[in-house]
């Protein structure tokens, strides 16, 4: 088979793909992946032709939107931008099956112009029953977002098909979802067409590798790759782990500041701007994370109790479940003080409960089927 993958250019919506590309690929399908150009080394890494194309997604964390209709446009902007770009990177060389990330609202389209299957690959919450008032999207729409629905409609007709803003944008006719059911927001009510593998971990070795020191033990601090301009909060955890005996801290401030920025740092604090996050968790006891969704399913596959400081986004439905599911806690930012840093870190890694569930979650994200079940799927399709 020929298997064209599509997403949206940020780390959340591409990495929980790359395992599945490389499965496909050991099974000896040629796997191509449309992607901006900044992601190529990883598609490729993983064994996929990168095919570039120009974006309209930011790079630069100041150009991320806060808001709903920010946030709408961000995506809006990129599917009108996209869609014929990617279609003439395949012109004569059309795909048999796609493969797409929720964000990638191109890719259904294109698929039913060439009249082949897609699959979402979803590495976030799906729809289940009562979603649109669990979200309070049963309100009246803004006029703004209104007025893109209306030309979003028309583009999608002007294509040719005859797909539903609904079924490209919330109700895929297939989903694999890189989450456990038991994370799913009521999963006992999700349809059939969704599927839950659970986390596609591999060693993403483009990223590189980190050896911890021996004999101590490892807290990791990342707020992701999108959000992460918090001199303030990285000096908190600097003061709050400044003297704690016996654990070396692995802490990542991002790319839009740099380790010299927050002055003198202890011996046993290591400040990077990017960590290999996958290699560092496998050997982390705890971490501290934005709790996006791929940094806590990577999480929840290594056993590692979490304290929770969301930024936006999702991030703000998952810290308080982190905290719910007993998987470690959730500490709102104007909360994260160094003493509440060091006393959270004390209950998240010595307390039997935590430990306790994240085991049963660490057997669930290992027995879901992974990147193994969801190529079964994929070779299904055709």
């Amino acid at each position: 088979m020929h298997v064209a993958f599509m997403a949206v250019p940020a780390h959340g919506h591409v990495n929980p793909s790359l395992a599945l590309v490389a499965e496909l690929v050991r099974r000896g399908h040629r796997v191509t992946f449309s992607v901006r150009s900044d992601f190529a080394a990883a598609v490729s890494a993983a064994g996929a032709q990168a095919l570039p194309y120009s974006s309209t997604f930011p790079s630069g964390e100041a150009d991320w939107p806060d808001d709903e209709v920010g946030a709408q446009r961000l995506f809006h902007d990129e599917f009108l931008a996209v869609t014929p770009q990617v279609e003439a990177l395949y012109a004569g060389d059309e795909p048999d099956a796609v493969v797409y990330d929720i964000g990638a609202w191109h890719a259904p389209v294109l698929a039913a112009k060439w009249g082949v299957p897609a699959v979402q690959l979803s590495p976030t919450y799906v729809a289940f029953e009562g979603w649109r008032e669990y979200f309070g999207l049963d309100s009246p729409v803004r006029p703004e977002i209104a007025e893109m629905d209306a030309e979003f409609s028309a583009f999608v007709a002007s294509c040719g098909v005859s797909l539903t803003t609904e079924e490209i944008k919330h109700a895929p006719r297939r989903c694999i979802v890189t989450i456990t059911r038991s994370w799913q927001i009521r999963g006992e009510t999700v349809g059939p067409e969704y599927t839950f593998v659970g986390p596609s971990i591999d060693e993403r070795t483009h990223q590189g590798k980190w050896t911890p020191p021996p004999g101590k033990k490892v807290l990791v601090i990342s707020l992701g790759s999108a959000y992460t301009n918090r001199p303030d909060f990285y000096r908190t955890c600097v003061t709050a782990f400044a003297d704690l005996d016996g654990w070396h801290v692995l802490l990542s401030v991002g790319k839009h500041i740099t380790p010299a920025t927050l002055g003198p740092v202890p011996p046993h604090i290591e400040v990077v701007q990017w960590i290999p996050q996958v290699n560092a968790l496998a050997a982390a006891d705890a971490f501290i994370t934005h709790a996006g969704m791929g940094s806590t399913m990577e999480a929840l596959y290594f056993a590692v109790p979490m304290i929770a400081v969301p930024q936006a986004v999702d991030q703000f439905l998952n810290a308080p479940r982190i905290a719910e599911l007993g998987l470690g806690t959730h500490l709102p930012m104007d909360e994260a003080t160094p003493t509440r840093l060091l006393s959270d870190l004390h209950h998240v890694t010595t307390d039997p409960t935590i430990r306790a569930n994240l085991a049963t979650f660490r057997t669930e994200t290992h027995t879901s089927g992974g990147p193994t079940k969801a190529a079964d799927i994929i070779e299904s399709l055709t």
